[in-house]
């Protein structure tokens, strides 16, 4: 069940990408991710009831101070979220180099 629930959560966060991703190749730093979309992204993953983690309330969400995040496998960000009514962290690690992400339990 858990393991269905992780892959599902991958999916959205692929899907959440659609959009999000811009490569820059003007200075060489390679693929980034919209930080804007990366928000929008985690807070869909947070409040799906069915594919993420069912949180009802999910506001206020600031991942990566605002920058937006160098694509790298294996490395990634943290989103600042408040979900019902408490501050919480969010911890999202990219798991290949197109951008595709997942999305950590709120801690």
């Amino acid at each position: 069940m858990l393991a269905g629930a992780a892959v599902a959560i991958v999916v959205i966060g692929a899907v959440a990408l659609v959009g999000g991703l811009w490569v820059t190749g003007f200075f060489g730093s390679g693929t980034v991710l919209d930080v804007g979309q990366a928000e929008a992204g985690v807070t869909q993953i947070l409040s799906d009831p069915i594919n993420g983690y069912g949180a009802n309330d999910v506001s206020a969400v600031k991942c990566n101070g605002g920058k937006n995040p160098e694509v790298e496998v294996g490395q990634g960000f943290s989103c600042d979220v408040t979900i019902n009514g408490a501050k919480r962290t969010v911890q999202v690690v990219f798991r290949d180099d197109v951008g595709t992400y997942e999305v950590d339990g709120p801690r």
